[in-house]
């Protein structure tokens, strides 16, 4: 496969560096007064949220609850006074070496560590490979302790010979969390640091961004380093997911953890939420290593993470009220959409006039059709003349449908026909882009074949020229929003006009563009009273993360086929696992647009792609990258009549997605919701990852295997109505009901009529 041929001949480039925290913090509410008590054995600190308690010799910090429940604590001291340690990313996204990992209080690594990357291809800035290796040291007792006007600040003895201390400070925070920072002094020589937790008898973890592989990742182990075009190997499947090891879930060419999209913050349902709070390299061993312990752990000298004590949904909570939340959009928003992008890397590849036939046939198929159509994304309204942009956006608007347009993070030279190439030429002459270290515009491949080079949010003249690009879709043409695309590839080797690198960029990247953006659309709102919806593809989460600034997003290259690892069956472990920290406006692209190695859509795929986008959030037709768009009339009538109702199933259930979403704002649980959200107690509902909840009264089981006629359903406890059938149901119980290609299974609680 070409890809593969691709990504082997690609050039490697290379870092062997120590990673910074570059993080963006907002306070979401206020911070509840602390009660400090220091004991000659104990340390205590108290408030509304819970309580601190640590032990002082051997050192030991454990978390309660409001109600004095234990609800997390570290490990034992390891002792020992030598641990060799090993964590690696393999190449290739393969599984195969053992980690080496300390499982004791505030550890860390002496040694060195290896990241090497690529210069060219879709995956610029992801990681060949990242090593870390070294010798393991750890807390053992507190040596000094002093109370401050906000917590307990800590001086940490460990066992490493050379006398490090560890400086920590404890305090609680906003969202009803306590804060623990730790830094490793002196911090010459060291290369990650690591906390390590007890790990309960079936306890579950949620959330971590968008994850293909699983909705609860107990078991797991994963990088949060963004990873751009990670897919399945499509025919080659068999083999890859057996050399690698993975299994169905294996993703080339960073294995089935990598993301676009992704959060350090969890839900456990051991009864606390925990976030990470660093944009730097890092990773969670969530039982892997070790089933008795879990670990999180960063590349650097220094790490800071946040403790929310409370149930599953005060969890859900404080950890979206740390990272943010999704804007409510227009009910309009939510579609049904219909994106024109533009053919490249084929015979059949559009120029400005065969792009613009093809939007005005949509118009004239939507109108023939009289297709209930909400908006309409064309994405190269670039190669188009200015007039002819704003005459088709006036037509848009003549049909009451919302005009979308596209812009990307990156300008380049290359045939993707989303921007002029004199757009290129301007951002590299007036310095608006992110440089390498002789000072040069760092020049990159893109994934269509040319040259590209990252505008530089933190240079002020950037932000203008980027300004004047966002009012023109705005302002100028009339659009109402667009696709924010890319943000992921930001190599370790470059520089920043405020001084940054990508080292300490890398995950930052997306959250400082979608604010650059989001400042722009908030004036502009604030000013005309119109309502602007932009999504987005790259995110990190962080104090306050991308979900904070954004509209929407979308799960990527999804390809188009029926795959676990990046197909229709990843869609819901993506959706669920997002959601569950503030990033829930999900928008998945019905069709699959990654068809290079699988081909297109066929109709059955694409019907139930429709069908199963019908009680999602955003119902957005938008795919193949190089077999042509299949808008929903492609196919024929008997396909066109299963999308139409789609659609309208979709435009049912929207008043209520809406009413969730608002909801959503001050509780933080997602309108589309995992089943373990609300029967946390349920053994089945904590591991379901192809089923949903909208809201609580809507149970969707959509159909994602080929050739299917029947749909095997969970129902947790209580009654439902098969809404189709109107069969009801009393639960806890496995049923199959039918599934006829133009149906979606769902039920309602018997007793209620959502929508």
């Amino acid at each position: 496969m070409l890809l593969f041929a691709v990504f082997l001949s690609g050039c490697l480039g290379g870092s062997e560096s120590t990673v910074v925290a570059n993080t963006t913090t907002v306070s979401a509410n206020s911070v509840e007064p602390v009660q400090v008590d220091l004991g000659e054995q104990t340390i205590a600190m108290s408030n509304a949220n819970g309580r601190v308690e640590i032990v002082k010799n051997p050192l030991r910090i454990s978390f309660f609850n409001s109600a004095d429940e234990l609800v997390l604590e570290q490990v034992s001291s390891a002792g020992g006074p030598l641990s060799p340690g090993l964590s690696i990313d393999e190449p290739l996204g393969s599984d195969y070496v053992p980690r080496m990992l300390l499982n004791a209080p505030f550890s860390y690594m002496v040694g060195a560590e290896l990241a090497p990357q690529l210069r060219a291809t879709p995956w610029v800035g992801n990681y060949l490979t990242q090593a870390l290796v070294g010798i393991q040291y750890h807390g053992t007792e507190v040596l000094e302790a002093k109370e401050t006007s906000t917590g307990v600040e800590m001086t940490i003895a460990t066992n490493d010979p050379t006398g490090r201390v560890i400086d920590v400070e404890i305090k609680p925070t906003d969202n009803n969390s306590f804060e623990v920072h730790m830094a490793v002094n002196p911090a010459q020589g060291v290369v990650m640091v690591a906390d390590s937790f007890v790990l309960k008898q079936e306890e579950s973890f949620y959330g971590f961004g968008g994850r293909h592989h699983a909705v609860n990742q107990r078991g797991n182990l994963l990088t949060n380093f963004i990873q751009a075009q990670n897919i399945g190997a499509g025919p080659l499947a068999p083999v890859a997911n057996t050399a690698s090891g993975q299994g169905e879930g294996y993703m080339f060419p960073s294995g089935p953890d990598a993301a676009y999209y992704i959060s350090t913050a969890f839900a456990s349902s051991g009864g606390y939420g925990f976030m990470l709070d660093s944009t730097r390299p890092s990773r969670y061993d969530l039982g892997a290593s070790n089933p008795q312990a879990w670990q999180v752990n960063v590349s650097g000298a220094e790490m800071s993470y946040l403790v929310a004590p409370g149930g599953e949904k005060k969890a859900l909570q404080s950890l979206s009220g740390l990272q943010g939340r999704h804007r409510v959009p227009l009910q309009a928003d939510l579609g049904p959409t219909l994106s024109r992008a533009v053919r490249v890397l084929s015979a059949q590849a559009d120029d400005a006039a065969s792009y613009e036939a093809k939007i005005w046939d949509d118009i004239a198929q939507m109108d023939a059709f009289k297709l209930p159509v909400k908006g309409y994304v064309f994405e190269g309204w670039e190669i188009l003349p200015r007039e002819t942009s704003k005459t088709i956006i006036e037509a848009l608007h003549d049909r009451n449908i919302r005009a979308y347009l596209y812009i990307r993070n990156y300008v380049g030279i290359d045939v993707a026909n989303t921007e002029r190439p004199e757009t290129f030429t301007e951002a590299l002459q007036e310095g608006y882009v992110v440089n390498d270290a002789a000072g040069l515009p760092y020049l990159f491949g893109t994934p269509f074949g040319g040259l590209g080079a990252a505008i530089d949010f933190t240079n002020p003249e950037a932000i203008a020229w980027w300004e004047g690009r966002i009012r023109e879709m705005i302002e100028e043409l009339g659009a109402d929003g667009f696709m924010q695309d890319f943000g992921e590839h930001i190599a370790l080797d470059m520089y920043f006009f405020d001084g940054s690198t990508g080292e300490t960029m890398h995950n930052h990247y997306p959250t400082v563009f979608h604010q650059t953006t989001r400042k722009i659309i908030d004036d502009i709102e604030r000013k005309t009273g119109r309502h602007i919806f932009f999504w987005t593809r790259a995110g990190y989460s962080g104090r306050q993360g991308s979900s904070g600034f954004e509209s929407s997003n979308f799960p990527g290259d999804e390809t188009s086929d029926w795959s676990r690892a990046s197909g229709i069956a990843s869609l819901t472990t993506d959706m669920l696992s997002r959601g569950a920290t503030g990033s829930y406006g999900y928008n998945t692209d019905i069709g699959g647009y990654f068809d290079f190695h699988t081909g297109p859509a066929d109709a059955e795929l694409y019907t139930r792609w429709s069908f199963w986008a019908a009680l999602s959030p955003v119902f957005r037709v938008h795919n193949s990258s190089s077999n042509g768009v299949r808008m929903p009339w492609f196919y024929g009538e008997e396909t066109l009549a299963h999308w139409r109702k789609a659609a309208q199933l979709h435009l049912k259930a929207a008043p209520l997605i809406i009413k969730l979403w608002d909801e959503a704002q001050s509780t933080g649980v997602p309108p589309v919701r995992a089943l373990w959200v609300e029967y946390p107690k349920d053994e089945r509902s904590r591991q379901e990852d192809q089923q949903w909840m909208l809201g609580r009264d809507v149970l969707v089981a959509p159909v994602v295997v080929q050739g299917a006629t029947t749909r095997d359903v969970y129902l947790p406890q209580g009654c439902w109505k098969h809404v189709e059938t109107g069969t009801q149901f009393e639960g806890p119980r496995d049923i199959t009901v039918p599934a006829p290609i133009d149906s979606l299974p769902y039920f309602f609680k018997c007793g209620t009529n959502p929508f």
